[in-house]
């Protein structure tokens, strides 16, 4: 809430405190109604404390829009890349609805295991040893249990190394790599539980670079992938006209995620169960470039629902019948 707000509601407490117009300046209050009784002023202190404690409440409203990120760690170069992402990550609100803040957290290979129910979401980066990426599946393969267990009711999983793409080539672009990745955690996040994103484990199986892990027997995702996912490069994205106004492409269009110089390096079977396509794969009809849990795939990216507030009119509703019951009870104790 900011200094306006706040004058404006401690105004509206005075003039049930004194019976005066809001918003007119305090310091021109009429000397006849100022009260000297003791128990008077302890009755104004009391009905400005609330005010007050109002105030603080609605300040800690305001700055409540957060999430918990885990990321699964790759170098310190892809770390370094990854905090700048989540820096960026409240500026991106194209359509004005609102933005999140990150509260980042990384999750290394050779780390212990982390407390997933503390945090909205696991984000796992693209299985590739080039550049700045050195994927290590072992946390991940170690701990299918824990993860299972954690796991909430989103799950985005994307065939596009947007992470790569991020550092390289076309860059931290809004309508591109940036707002991929803001777009994806911010929904996976939004949901109950732990939401997840996974970006691609690889391409071509028989390129040396490829860190293979969706398949694995103790992936936490082969039971639901199995027989559904195909490796080829991929540069005509298409967000289909059915999910264009999801919140999860916001900002998003066919331009911006295509020609990335390989945009993507696996795909899904548009028939998997559970799951509905958001990016189609252009040059193959049939396949998708990122699919979502399809019972969500047009929530919101506004944060977890758990977590939501009354909206501000509400609260300080309350607070008037709490200050007006107050003030009856400790007149009625003056008298």
């Amino acid at each position: 809430m900011n200094n306006k707000s706040n004058r404006i509601f401690t105004e509206v407490f005075l003039h049930l405190i004194y019976g005066k117009q809001p918003f007119a300046p305090t310091s021109n209050l009429p000397m006849e109604i100022i009260m000297s009784n003791q128990k008077h002023r302890l009755i104004n202190q009391a009905i400005l404390g609330i005010a007050t404690t109002f105030g603080l409440f609605s300040a800690s409203v305001a700055n409540a829009a957060s999430l918990n990120v885990l990321w699964y760690g790759q170098t310190d170069a892809y770390n370094a890349k990854i905090s700048e992402l989540a820096a960026l990550a409240p500026t991106f609100d194209p359509e004005g609805d609102g933005s999140l803040d990150w509260n980042l957290t990384f999750w290394n290979p050779q780390d212990s295991t982390p407390n997933f129910s503390n945090y909205d979401v696991l984000a796992i980066g693209t299985a590739w040893s080039e550049s700045i990426l050195n994927f290590d599946p072992t946390g991940i393969l170690n701990n299918k249990s824990a993860i299972s267990t954690a796991r909430g009711n989103r799950t985005f999983l994307s065939g596009q190394d947007a992470d790569n793409h991020y550092s390289g080539t076309p860059g931290p672009r809004p309508n591109g790599p940036l707002g991929f990745l803001v777009n994806a955690v911010n929904w996976a996040g939004s949901g109950e539980g732990m939401g997840i994103v996974v970006l691609p484990d690889g391409g071509d199986s028989r390129d040396p670079r490829s860190r293979k892990w969706w398949l694995n027997d103790r992936s936490f995702l082969k039971d639901e992938l199995e027989g559904y996912v195909s490796y080829f490069w991929e540069e005509n994205v298409v967000i289909p006209t059915e999910t264009s106004d999801f919140p999860v492409n916001e900002g998003l269009t066919t331009a911006g995620l295509s020609n990335w110089r390989q945009s993507a390096h696996a795909a899904f079977d548009k028939n998997i169960p559970g799951y509905l396509s958001i990016n189609d794969a252009g040059s193959r009809p049939g396949y998708a470039v990122t699919i979502v849990t399809d019972s969500e795939a047009d929530g919101d990216t506004l944060g977890q629902e758990t977590e939501k507030v009354p909206e501000p009119g509400s609260i300080f509703g309350l607070f008037l019948l709490g200050s007006l019951g107050v003030r009856s009870v400790l007149l009625r104790i003056s008298q």
